[in-house]
Protein backbone atom coordinates (compact mmCIF):
# COMPACT_ATOMS: atom_id res chain seq x y z
CA UNK A 1 0.00 0.00 0.00
CA UNK A 2 1.23 3.31 -0.62
CA UNK A 3 0.18 6.83 -0.43
CA UNK A 4 -0.75 9.27 -2.97
CA UNK A 5 -2.31 13.12 -3.50
CA UNK A 6 -5.97 12.47 -3.19
CA UNK A 7 -7.38 11.82 -7.36
CA UNK A 8 -9.44 15.30 -6.73
CA UNK A 9 -6.87 17.25 -5.45
CA UNK A 10 -3.88 18.96 -7.39
CA UNK A 11 -1.34 21.65 -5.58
CA UNK A 12 1.13 24.58 -6.46
CA UNK A 13 3.63 25.95 -4.23
CA UNK A 14 3.78 30.09 -4.07
CA UNK A 15 6.72 31.19 -2.11
CA UNK A 16 7.22 27.83 -0.77
CA UNK A 17 3.74 27.39 0.75
CA UNK A 18 1.63 24.80 -1.25
CA UNK A 19 -1.88 25.81 -2.42
CA UNK A 20 -4.77 23.02 -3.15
CA UNK A 21 -7.38 23.08 -5.59
CA UNK A 22 -10.16 20.16 -4.75
CA UNK A 23 -11.80 19.15 -7.67
CA UNK A 24 -14.75 17.52 -6.55
CA UNK A 25 -15.93 20.54 -4.26
CA UNK A 26 -14.58 23.24 -6.18
CA UNK A 27 -12.42 25.23 -3.79
CA UNK A 28 -9.23 25.86 -3.40
CA UNK A 29 -7.73 25.75 0.31
CA UNK A 30 -3.99 25.91 2.22
CA UNK A 31 -3.23 24.03 5.34
CA UNK A 32 -2.10 25.44 8.68
CA UNK A 33 1.11 26.16 9.52
CA UNK A 34 2.26 22.95 11.38
CA UNK A 35 -0.15 20.70 9.01
CA UNK A 36 1.69 22.58 6.69
CA UNK A 37 5.28 21.98 7.57
CA UNK A 38 4.08 18.15 7.33
CA UNK A 39 3.09 17.83 3.99
CA UNK A 40 6.24 19.66 2.31
CA UNK A 41 8.19 17.48 4.41
CA UNK A 42 6.17 14.55 3.26
CA UNK A 43 6.27 15.43 -0.71
CA UNK A 44 10.28 15.83 0.24
CA UNK A 45 10.44 12.36 1.18
CA UNK A 46 10.87 12.47 5.15
CA UNK A 47 10.01 9.29 6.52
CA UNK A 48 7.18 10.70 9.42
CA UNK A 49 5.56 9.25 12.43
CA UNK A 50 1.73 7.35 11.77
CA UNK A 51 0.50 10.24 13.41
CA UNK A 52 1.60 13.09 10.96
CA UNK A 53 1.06 10.41 7.72
CA UNK A 54 -2.79 9.60 9.66
CA UNK A 55 -3.65 13.87 9.87
CA UNK A 56 -2.65 14.29 6.02
CA UNK A 57 -4.77 11.35 5.61
CA UNK A 58 -7.75 12.73 7.85
CA UNK A 59 -7.58 16.26 6.33
CA UNK A 60 -8.66 14.28 3.00
CA UNK A 61 -4.69 15.55 1.34
CA UNK A 62 -3.63 11.65 0.64
CA UNK A 63 -4.98 8.38 0.19
CA UNK A 64 -3.64 4.74 0.65
CA UNK A 65 -3.21 2.51 -1.94
CA UNK A 66 -3.68 2.01 -5.76
CA UNK A 67 -0.31 1.98 -6.91
CA UNK A 68 2.81 3.72 -6.37
CA UNK A 69 2.18 7.36 -6.96
CA UNK A 70 4.70 10.06 -6.14
CA UNK A 71 3.23 13.27 -5.00
CA UNK A 72 3.57 15.84 -7.58
CA UNK A 73 2.20 19.56 -8.17
CA UNK A 74 -0.06 19.99 -10.85
CA UNK A 75 0.74 18.72 -14.54
CA UNK A 76 3.34 20.67 -16.12
CA UNK A 77 1.74 23.50 -18.76
CA UNK A 78 4.29 25.79 -21.17
CA UNK A 79 5.03 28.81 -20.01
CA UNK A 80 3.05 31.70 -22.25
CA UNK A 81 5.52 33.39 -25.05
CA UNK A 82 2.33 34.55 -26.86
CA UNK A 83 -1.24 35.33 -27.00
CA UNK A 84 -4.11 34.74 -29.93
CA UNK A 85 -5.30 38.12 -28.54
CA UNK A 86 -2.28 40.24 -28.78
CA UNK A 87 -1.16 39.12 -32.68
CA UNK A 88 -1.95 41.12 -35.57
CA UNK A 89 -3.19 37.87 -37.81
CA UNK A 90 -5.14 38.29 -40.19
CA UNK A 91 -8.81 36.92 -39.46
CA UNK A 92 -10.51 34.99 -41.63
CA UNK A 93 -13.86 34.65 -40.90
CA UNK A 94 -15.16 30.92 -40.84
CA UNK A 95 -17.22 29.45 -43.52
CA UNK A 96 -19.79 28.00 -41.06
CA UNK A 97 -21.90 30.26 -38.62
CA UNK A 98 -19.26 30.52 -35.79
CA UNK A 99 -22.03 33.05 -34.12
CA UNK A 100 -24.76 30.21 -33.37
CA UNK A 101 -22.01 27.68 -32.45
CA UNK A 102 -20.36 30.11 -29.91
CA UNK A 103 -24.11 31.37 -28.54
CA UNK A 104 -25.11 27.59 -28.25
CA UNK A 105 -21.92 26.23 -26.84
CA UNK A 106 -21.95 29.16 -24.13
CA UNK A 107 -25.11 28.81 -23.17
CA UNK A 108 -25.04 25.22 -22.55
CA UNK A 109 -22.29 25.22 -20.40
CA UNK A 110 -23.31 28.12 -18.10
CA UNK A 111 -26.53 25.83 -17.61
CA UNK A 112 -24.28 22.78 -17.08
CA UNK A 113 -22.29 24.16 -14.40
CA UNK A 114 -25.22 25.09 -12.74
CA UNK A 115 -26.70 22.37 -12.70
CA UNK A 116 -23.90 19.90 -12.49
CA UNK A 117 -20.50 19.94 -10.14
CA UNK A 118 -16.94 21.26 -11.70
CA UNK A 119 -15.49 17.75 -11.55
CA UNK A 120 -18.25 16.29 -13.83
CA UNK A 121 -18.17 19.49 -16.22
CA UNK A 122 -14.21 19.13 -16.42
CA UNK A 123 -15.06 14.98 -17.28
CA UNK A 124 -17.92 16.03 -20.03
CA UNK A 125 -15.27 18.78 -21.51
CA UNK A 126 -12.25 16.18 -21.56
CA UNK A 127 -14.48 13.12 -23.38
CA UNK A 128 -15.61 16.04 -26.03
CA UNK A 129 -12.27 17.19 -26.98
CA UNK A 130 -10.36 13.73 -26.53
CA UNK A 131 -13.22 12.81 -28.74
CA UNK A 132 -12.57 15.45 -31.78
CA UNK A 133 -9.03 16.46 -31.81
CA UNK A 134 -5.86 14.98 -31.07
CA UNK A 135 -2.89 16.64 -29.24
CA UNK A 136 -0.62 18.63 -30.71
CA UNK A 137 3.26 18.98 -30.38
CA UNK A 138 4.25 22.30 -28.05
CA UNK A 139 6.04 24.18 -31.14
CA UNK A 140 3.12 25.01 -32.96
CA UNK A 141 3.02 24.66 -36.68
CA UNK A 142 2.98 28.22 -38.64
CA UNK A 143 -0.35 26.92 -40.14
CA UNK A 144 -1.45 25.50 -36.65
CA UNK A 145 -1.13 28.60 -34.79
CA UNK A 146 -2.75 30.28 -37.35
CA UNK A 147 -5.97 28.37 -37.14
CA UNK A 148 -5.52 28.35 -33.16
CA UNK A 149 -5.94 32.36 -33.24
CA UNK A 150 -8.04 32.52 -36.48
CA UNK A 151 -10.74 30.05 -34.36
CA UNK A 152 -10.01 31.98 -31.04
CA UNK A 153 -10.76 35.03 -32.54
CA UNK A 154 -13.90 33.96 -33.91
CA UNK A 155 -15.02 32.30 -30.51
CA UNK A 156 -14.24 35.45 -29.19
CA UNK A 157 -15.89 37.95 -31.46
CA UNK A 158 -19.20 35.70 -31.21
CA UNK A 159 -18.88 35.99 -27.54
CA UNK A 160 -19.51 39.78 -27.30
CA UNK A 161 -23.30 39.20 -28.09
CA UNK A 162 -24.08 35.83 -26.11
CA UNK A 163 -26.78 37.12 -23.02
CA UNK A 164 -24.45 35.30 -20.77
CA UNK A 165 -22.53 37.21 -18.27
CA UNK A 166 -18.42 36.65 -18.85
CA UNK A 167 -16.24 34.19 -16.51
CA UNK A 168 -13.19 32.72 -17.15
CA UNK A 169 -14.43 29.50 -16.28
CA UNK A 170 -17.70 28.92 -18.34
CA UNK A 171 -16.40 30.99 -21.06
CA UNK A 172 -12.88 28.84 -21.11
CA UNK A 173 -14.54 25.34 -20.41
CA UNK A 174 -16.80 26.36 -24.03
CA UNK A 175 -13.71 27.69 -26.12
CA UNK A 176 -12.08 24.17 -25.85
CA UNK A 177 -14.99 22.43 -27.21
CA UNK A 178 -15.40 24.95 -29.51
CA UNK A 179 -11.96 24.66 -30.93
CA UNK A 180 -12.69 20.80 -30.51
CA UNK A 181 -15.04 20.89 -32.86
CA UNK A 182 -12.56 22.54 -35.43
CA UNK A 183 -9.99 19.24 -34.56
CA UNK A 184 -7.78 21.68 -32.35
CA UNK A 185 -6.72 20.17 -29.05
CA UNK A 186 -6.25 22.88 -25.87
CA UNK A 187 -5.93 22.69 -22.86
CA UNK A 188 -7.74 24.55 -19.83
CA UNK A 189 -4.96 26.03 -17.19
CA UNK A 190 -6.30 26.69 -13.71
CA UNK A 191 -3.85 29.11 -12.10
CA UNK A 192 -3.82 31.09 -8.55
CA UNK A 193 -2.21 34.58 -7.35
CA UNK A 194 -1.59 34.82 -4.05
CA UNK A 195 -1.97 37.79 -1.43
CA UNK A 196 -4.94 37.90 -1.94
CA UNK A 197 -5.72 34.93 -3.14
CA UNK A 198 -7.32 34.69 -6.56
CA UNK A 199 -8.04 32.14 -8.91
CA UNK A 200 -8.36 32.48 -12.83
CA UNK A 201 -8.31 29.92 -15.67
CA UNK A 202 -7.60 30.06 -19.01
CA UNK A 203 -7.33 28.09 -22.43
CA UNK A 204 -3.67 27.26 -24.28
CA UNK A 205 -2.24 25.58 -26.79
CA UNK A 206 1.40 24.81 -26.59
CA UNK A 207 3.24 28.57 -25.59
CA UNK A 208 -0.07 29.91 -27.30
CA UNK A 209 -2.74 31.76 -24.59
CA UNK A 210 -5.93 31.32 -26.45
CA UNK A 211 -8.66 33.70 -24.44
CA UNK A 212 -6.11 35.91 -22.43
CA UNK A 213 -2.83 37.98 -22.43
CA UNK A 214 0.59 36.96 -21.99
CA UNK A 215 0.98 39.30 -18.60
CA UNK A 216 -2.22 37.89 -17.11
CA UNK A 217 -1.62 34.35 -17.10
CA UNK A 218 2.53 34.50 -16.07
CA UNK A 219 0.94 36.47 -12.87
CA UNK A 220 -0.89 33.32 -11.72
CA UNK A 221 0.82 30.17 -11.05
CA UNK A 222 -0.86 27.11 -12.71
CA UNK A 223 -2.28 24.48 -10.48
CA UNK A 224 -4.04 22.09 -12.85
CA UNK A 225 -3.95 21.20 -16.80
CA UNK A 226 -6.99 19.63 -18.04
Amino acid sequence: MSDHLAPDLSYCLIDGHPVFLDIESDRYFRLSHALEQVFLAYTRGTLLPDSDRDKLAGCGIVATGGGDISLVPAAPVALPTESAMEQAVPYRPEKTNAALDVLGTVCSTWLRLRRHSLKSNLIAMRAHRDNHAKAASLALSPVLRERFCNAATAFQNARLYVPVPTCCLHDSIAMVRFLARRGLFAHLVFGIMANPLSAHCWVQAGHLVLNDTVGNTRAHTPIRVI
